[in-house]
């Protein structure tokens, strides 16, 4: 099959082209409204009033990059997102269903491990290349969409969009990026998310993978965001506070305002992890589909060398903030010293104070 020449984690952006080279938008469904925790594939579900404002979103930044042609899986779930796409109608393609799960079609995982606790386990160990009694593996259904793939490329000219389900684009991802087959869950593709490949003489180069169209959410996915993890209101307020004090520190910098205050909005997002907050956070934003997002949020403890402007201002807004209310430098580094319980912790924390005492020089704070 056709591999992947080079792999970037940029984020969606301007479309390029040179000579005859073409664009595939892998587009995965919206959210569905289903019970939690069940095994899914061929069962058809409807979006949910989150998936279908989550097609709307993918429609909105695919009116900024023309199609020729649009396929989509017949499962109602995609027809339906590509119905609000607001493209051309899709062409129904049954080998972009999901991968199939056979008998374990719509039990709970319980259920499954108990009726076939071996089947279970072997799948379990080799996920790529186990399939289900009566279903198939990741392995086969990534060869059943190559097929297609190949076949839609050779038959057509323009840049095409594809709308299926997320263990099928995966499958193909894993194939194409030559990954092990076991390794496909860790391909990114949250529900309503795109992936942009480029096409060029039997070369297939990937853009970015798995990522929600917006590289921001709004205000509406916060709120979401936040009622998921659980946030405190305390904490969201100190969020917001955070969010301010950047905001009026960003006028010295090239920032993305929007950038930052989502990312400012979101750093503490899973506070009540304790103190990998960071880290977890990051590994949720990245998971939805917010990949920049989720590397800035990273570095709100500790920031790492070259980090962007956006990075900068929160982790100085953050240690500028106690609570809600604003602390001098000094006052804020002079609270945290006394919890330095160990040699290491009082190194991480003069490491971090001379750094925010850096950024502060950088960004006109008094110190």
């Amino acid at each position: 099959m056709k591999r992947f020449f080079t792999y970037s984690k940029n984020r969606p952006g301007r479309k390029e082209r040179e000579g005859t080279v073409r664009m595939i938008y892998l587009i995965r469904h919206g959210e569905v409204d289903h019970a939690a925790h069940r095994c899914i594939s061929r069962t058809d579900l409807p979006l949910s009033p989150l998936g279908r404002a989550q097609a709307q979103a993918l429609g909105r930044w695919i009116a900024r990059h023309p199609i020729a042609s649009l396929y989509a899986s017949p499962a109602a779930r995609c027809m339906e997102t590509a119905s609000l796409l607001g493209a051309q109608r899709a062409v129904a393609c049954e080998a972009l269903r999901e991968v199939d799960v056979g008998a374990w079609e719509n039990l709970t995982f319980e259920e499954i491990r108990a009726r076939w606790p071996e089947a279970y386990r072997r799948r379990g160990e080799h996920i790529g290349t186990t399939a289900p009694p009566g279903g198939e593996s990741f392995l086969d259904a990534g060869r059943r969409f190559d097929a297609f793939l190949t076949d839609i490329l050779d038959k057509t000219d323009g840049d095409i969009a594809v709308v299926s389900h997320g263990g099928i684009l995966r499958a193909w991802l894993c194939m194409a990026l030559s990954l092990d087959p076991d390794a496909v869950l860790t391909i990114r593709q949250p529900r309503g998310c795109v992936s942009a490949l480029s096409f060029d003489g039997g070369t297939y180069r990937a853009q970015f993978i798995g990522c929600k169209p917006f590289p921001v959410p709004d205000d509406e996915e916060i709120g979401r965001l936040y009622r998921r993890c659980a946030t405190p209101e305390a904490v969201i307020a100190h969020c917001r506070a955070v969010a301010d004090q950047a905001l009026s520190l960003a006028v010295r910098s090239s920032a993305d305002r929007e950038l930052l205050r989502a990312a400012c909005l979101l750093h503490d997002l899973c506070r009540e992890a304790g103190r990998d907050h960071p880290a977890k956070a990051a590994k949720l934003l990245d998971g939805e589909g917010y990949p920049q997002l989720a590397d800035i949020v990273a570095q709100h403890h500790d920031l790492r060398a070259g980090a962007c402007a956006e990075a900068e201002l929160l982790y100085l807004a953050d240690k500028l903030i106690s609570g809600c209310t604003p602390v001098p430098l000094a006052v804020r580094f002079e609270a945290s010293r006394a919890k330095c319980g160990s040699g290491r912790a009082a190194l991480l924390w003069e490491q971090r104070y001379a750094c925010a005492r850096q950024l502060a020089n950088k960004y006109g704070v008094p110190l």
